[in-house]
Formats: C-alpha cells, sequence, structure tokens
C-alpha cells in the first residue's frame, strides 16, 4: 500500500520535532490520531521508524533514510497540488516561512497584511532562528521562504533585497547615568564584531549580560539599566525612546533579504508568495 500524503506530513513533522505531542499540537491533530498515523505509516513500509523513550522520538537508521524519501515525496505532492492550483489559477496552498523572531517583528506584519489583500487563502507556518540557520533550512527544503540578514551565496537559493538596517549601540533617551552593562546576543556575528572594537576603549570595563533575546536587551535598555547592541528597526520598536549611544561609536551594516529556491516559483501560489515578500521594506 502507497503512504498518503497526510501520514508523510505527519511523520516528517515528528522526525522535525522528535516529540509525539510537539508535533500533534503543530499538525492540530490529537496525539492517538497522529500515534496511529505513524503505526500505519511503519505497516506500509514494513519498518520501524521510530524509538520511543522518555525524552521523545527518535529516529531509527530505515527512519533517517525514509525521511530523505519523504522530503521527495512531499516536494512532488506540493508540485502536483501547485500544477492543480495553477491549472485553475487559484492563489491557494500552505508555506514555511522562517526568520529570527526579532526580524519577524517588522516583516511580517506587512506580509500578512498583503496576503490578506491579494492573496488570503495562502497560509503560513512560522519558522524562527538564527538568519544563518534559516538560510541553510532553505537550502535543504525545510522552510520554503526565508526573511534573512547578510545570508551567504548559494547557487540553489535566489536572493531579493528587502531592506537595509545598522546594528549599534542604544540607549535610553534623556539619560545621563547609565549602569556599565552591555545587553547583547553573544552569538550574533554582529554583537561580536562591535565588542571586539569597542570592549578596549569606549566599553572597557563595562559588563557583558548575554541574552538570546534581541526584545529583552532593548526593555532593559529603554528602562536605563545599560546600552544594548541592536539593529535599528528592532530598536525604533520600543515603547521608550531609544538613541544611538554616542555618534562616532562603530556600527555594522546589515542588509534584508528575502531567499528562496527556484522550484516555490513551480507554483501560482508560491510564486504570488515570492512577489509579496519581496517587497521593499
Amino acid at each position: 500500500m502507497i503512504p498518503t500524503p497526510t501520514e508523510i506530513e505527519n511523520f516528517v513533522e515528528v522526525f522535525r520535532t522528535k516529540h509525539i505531542s510537539r508535533a500533534a499540537i503543530r499538525l492540530g491533530v490529537t496525539q492517538p490520531t497522529l500515534t496511529q498515523s505513524l503505526q500505519k505509516l511503519e505497516q506500509k513500509t514494513g519498518q520501524r521508524l521510530f524509538h520511543r523513550t522518555r525524552q521523545g522520538t527518535v529516529p531509527t537508521e530505515e527512519g533517517s533514510l525514509f525521511y530523505l524519501r519523504a522530503l521527495k515525496l512531499m516536494d512532488a505532492w506540493r508540485e502536483v497540488e501547485g500544477e492543480i492550483a495553477s491549472a485553475r489559477n487559484e492563489l491557494r496552498g500552505r508555506f514555511r516561512v522562517g526568520c529570527h523572531a526579532s526580524v519577524a517583528a517588522y516583516v511580517l506584519p506587512g506580509l500578512f497584511g498583503r496576503l490578506t489583500e491579494h492573496a488570503p487563502a495562502i497560509d503560513l507556518e512560522l519558522v524562527h532562528d538564527f538568519s544563518r540557520r534559516i538560510t541553510e533550512q532553505v537550502i535543504a527544503y525545510e522552510v520554503e521562504l526565508g526573511f534573512v540578514v547578510n545570508p551567504f551565496r548559494h547557487p540553489d537559493l535566489v536572493l531579493k533585497k528587502v531592506g537595509e538596517d545598522r546594528v549599534e549601540f542604544w540607549k535610553k533617551k534623556g539619560t545621563t547615568q547609565i549602569p556599565k552593562r552591555i545587553f547583547a546576543d553573544p552569538h550574533l556575528k554582529q554583537v561580536e564584531t562591535l565588542l571586539e572594537k569597542t570592549q578596549k576603549g569606549e566599553f572597557k570595563q563595562w559588563t557583558v549580560v548575554p541574552t538570546s533575546s534581541l526584545e529583552v536587551a532593548r526593555e532593559l535598555a529603554g528602562q536605563g539599566q545599560g546600552v544594548a547592541i541592536l539593529p535599528a528597526r528592532v530598536a525604533q520598536l520600543a515603547e521608550a525612546k531609544l538613541i544611538p549611544y554616542r555618534s562616532g561609536l562603530p556600527f555594522v551594516h546589515d542588509e534584508i533579504y528575502v531567499a528562496y529556491r527556484k522550484e516555490v516559483l513551480a507554483s501560482v501560489a508560491g510564486r504570488e508568495l515570492a512577489r509579496l515578500a519581496a517587497q521593499p521594506l
């Protein structure tokens, strides 16, 4: 018997999340329904695809091999769906869109607004991670489209520039005495660059407080608890007015792109999503 598209989609979600309950929530189904779907798939393939443990669901060697085939099957099915939608001239489909959570705050409202106006039947699933990882996921067919900052070039990627940004030090407007703290995400290349250039000079003996949330860094700086290293687009979303710490300090120039594989353009819906996503910020 041939696996159904739903069974394959369910398998892929469990493989990615490594957890039945999380996958069920993301898919919008009950855990028993998802478990039954996996059991049917294992019966059809004649292979055990997962080991169930207390920590989660671990794919077997056969499961990992089937995952690679499943992605190709999903791509083939999406191509069929895209051809049908194209034949009917319908803007309909579901796409995974990835971006850093902080980038999402300023790119997604506009995208959803344009989708509501021009293509309300296109549904999105959001994935949040660092830009470099989102870029890798686009290349690996794990997300269809990504908003990424300073992406690396790859022959399979289509990159459309949508805007620019500037990463620098920010403080609360009107403050004169600021605790010597720098709130920043040390995993960002821009932060690493700025700290290397300033910790022996302007910010010598200042304490770096690591945080993976730019929103937390922005809030703490907005309350006058230190300075934050932020992209301007993120800093300007603060309710408390933030301003650059001082003119003349080093900054990092960012470029923001929409990234996707050319395969996204195979369907009418994919082409429309790519067009709406590539509007200038």
